[in-house]
């Protein structure tokens, strides 16, 4: 035997559409008013941490934390004394300052990372160059795994060289 379908009742579905209208008019209220959702990209629990299963994962996470200004992310890519010393600095110049500085330092057209060195399974040397519109800067990082993450424990003082073309100049035969 079949059970007769129910319907939701009048009083019901007047609930529903008055509880709708509501929301509706308060989201609207809401941003006519200036004010804003908090950006998903702030709900830190609804991420995922990204992991660094190699030495460049390691590398292109931390360049990406510093294009975004995330000190956060910036400082958790590093370990050994080079994460101490990454904490000074944002501690005496301020976490928005320091987020500042990384920003405009991240400024450059392109990005080469190539693993120079592996002297064991857990060490790696890197060598990144920097590529900006009228120079390219080199830096060697040194990475350790820390667990199933690699992070970067020690950065050699960046090498400039003059680019001998404008990056982005039109070449022509």
């Amino acid at each position: 035997m079949r059970q007769p379908k129910t319907t939701p009742s009048l009083l019901q579905r007047t609930v529903f559409t008055l509880t709708f209208v509501f929301a509706l008019l308060a989201i609207s209220s809401w941003r006519l008013n200036g004010w804003r959702f908090p950006d998903w990209s702030s709900w830190k629990i609804l991420q995922s941490q990204p992991q660094s299963h190699t030495p460049e994962d390691a590398i292109y996470t931390m360049i990406d934390a510093a294009r975004a200004g995330d000190t956060r992310a910036y400082l958790d890519a590093f370990s050994c004394s080079m994460k101490d010393d990454v904490a000074q600095v944002i501690k005496e110049t301020g976490n928005s300052a320091f987020a500042s500085y990384l920003t405009r330092n991240a400024a450059f057209r392109g990005v080469a990372v190539n693993v120079i060195d592996r002297p064991s399974g857990g060490e790696a040397r890197v060598r990144v160059e920097y590529v900006y519109a009228e120079r390219n800067e080199v830096q060697n990082l040194y990475l350790k795994r820390d667990g199933a993450r690699w992070r970067i424990c020690s950065i050699t003082g960046a090498e400039q060289r003059a680019s001998p073309f404008p990056f982005g100049t039109q070449v022509t035969d």
